[in-house]
Order: C-alpha cells, then sequence, then structure tokens
C-alpha cells in the first residue's frame, strides 16, 4: 500500500533531511508533504523547503508555509509558481475566517492549493511573548466560513481539532472541501481520543474516508504514529480501500495527483 505523510516540518538541525528520508526509506513511506515554519518553530524557512524539494524532488512535496496577517496572496502565488504543491497554516494574527484573509483563501483556490490548517491549542518551542498567539484564533469551526465561501478549495484540519474534536468531526461530516488528519505527538491528545474510541466521533458509514494521514512528529517518532495508525484502523476494521484512501489516495485526489 502507498503511503504518503500529509504533515511533516523539517526541523533546522543537522542532518534532520537526511535522517526523515532515511526513515521514509525504512517504512515504505514513498512521499511526504513537507513544510518549514521558521525560527519560532525551530524549522527551517520556506527557503530551505525549496532547497530540500530540489535535493528530493521525487520524495518531498512542498508546502509553503503561510501566516495569514504577515503574509500575503502575492506570497501564495510565488510559491506555486516556485513548485510549492499546497500551503501549511498556523498562528494567524487574527481568527482564520476574519475576511481580511480571504485573498489568501481565494488565491489557494484559484490554484487548486490544498490547505493544511493548524487548529486547537498550539506548542511554540521558542519563546514568542510579542507575538500574541491565540488558539482560539484557530478553532476548527473558523473554517466553516472559508468552506462555505470557497467551495472548491480543499481543507485539512490538522490533528483533528486537538480537543476540539466534536466540532472537527462535524465539519468532516457536513462539508465535501474538508478533511481531518490524526497527527500529533505520541503522548498527547491521540491518546485521550483512542482511550474513548474514535469512533465517538466518526461514527457515521465511511466516516474514515475522510481522514488523511500525517504524523507531525519528529523524523524518529513517524515509526509509531504509522504503527499506532494502523492498529487503530485495524482495530476497527477499516476496509482496504478506506485504507487506501487514508494512506494516500486522498491527499493525492487534494494535489490533483489522482
Amino acid at each position: 500500500m502507498k503511503i504518503i505523510d500529509a504533515h511533516v516540518h523539517l526541523f533546522d538541525t543537522p542532518e534532520y533531511l537526511s535522517r526523515l528520508i532515511r526513515v521514509m526509506d525504512d517504512y515504505d513511506i514513498e512521499k511526504c508533504c513537507i513544510s518549514g515554519l521558521g525560527k519560532l518553530f525551530k524549522c527551517v524557512d520556506n527557503q530551505g523547503i525549496k532547497k530540500a524539494l530540489k535535493k528530493y524532488p521525487n520524495r518531498l512535496i512542498g508546502a509553503v508555509f503561510i501566516r495569514p496577517g504577515i503574509d500575503t496572496s502575492q506570497d501564495i502565488y510565488n510559491a506555486f509558481y516556485e513548485g510549492f504543491k499546497m500551503i501549511k497554516v498556523t498562528i494567524p494574527t487574527k481568527p482564520y475566517d476574519d475576511p481580511t484573509f480571504f485573498p489568501l483563501w481565494e488565491a489557494a483556490q484559484e490554484l487548486k492549493m490544498p490547505i493544511l490548517f493548524h487548529t486547537g491549542v498550539v506548542t511554540i518551542p521558542t519563546k514568542a511573548h510579542n507575538e500574541r498567539i491565540s488558539s482560539w484564533y484557530m478553532h476548527p469551526m473558523r473554517l466553516e466560513v472559508i468552506s462555505n465561501t470557497f467551495p472548491k478549495l480543499n481543507l485539512i484540519i490538522g490533528h483533528f481539532g486537538v480537543h476540539w474534536n466534536d466540532d472537527a468531526a462535524e465539519l468532516l461530516r457536513m462539508k465535501d472541501n474538508i478533511y481531518s488528519d490524526l497527527s500529533g505527538a505520541p503522548k498527547g491528545w491521540r491518546v485521550r481520543v483512542d482511550n474513548i474510541g474514535i469512533k465517538k466521533w466518526l461514527w457515521w458509514p465511511d466516516a474514515f474516508k475522510k481522514i488523511i494521514f500525517g504524523t507531525d512528529v519528529i523524523y524518529s517518532q513517524i515509526s509509531q504514529i504509522l504503527m499506532e495508525d494502523k492498529t487503530r484502523l485495524d482495530k476497527y476494521n477499516i476496509d482496504p480501500k478506506t485504507q487506501e484512501l487514508i494512506f494516500s489516495g486522498n491527499i493525492l485526489k487534494l494535489l490533483g495527483e489522482r
């Protein structure tokens, strides 16, 4: 089964990229969608991702990091022409659904670039007291207006809303252009969801067909997330065709490669 990790970040540490590729090789991950979130997150920036794409063009899919309120729609157009295929957004200066951000979403829809939105509480590994970062700005329900206003734009809820799982799930159920990943740290929100049972949220027929595989962890933890996801799908007897959608089919469709 083809595996594509749709949620990977490139940290700014020596040999990180080569070690990531080695893990991908070891666990048969064909490609990953990779972004750099800059110094606040101890990552490379978009220029660092461009260099990575040139080094491993057949293994990496570029996701340009756009910070709403700082970056502009022109940054999206520029990234598209430089080879980026999707967009990663987080830490907006205002709520995601603020009308002043609509030119960003309009550009993404025009260019057919899916957007991976961080949702839920955000963890910043560096001090950012002056950034006025608000997780409330990144509530999954902020995507409702975007979904309605830009119906041809595909949206991915990062981390299934973290602690706003009810809201994330209902958006998946009711909006054709909204998907979600289940990414997150091994000891994070996923532990609570698995202890309760994810069927509490993904309860309707074909619910798992709206899920996209992503990890969002350091390279050494990717294998654990992959194992946990495979175990969860087997536990709920998710059929092979749906698993294929989760592990590669959905993200390839959103990227226009299927």
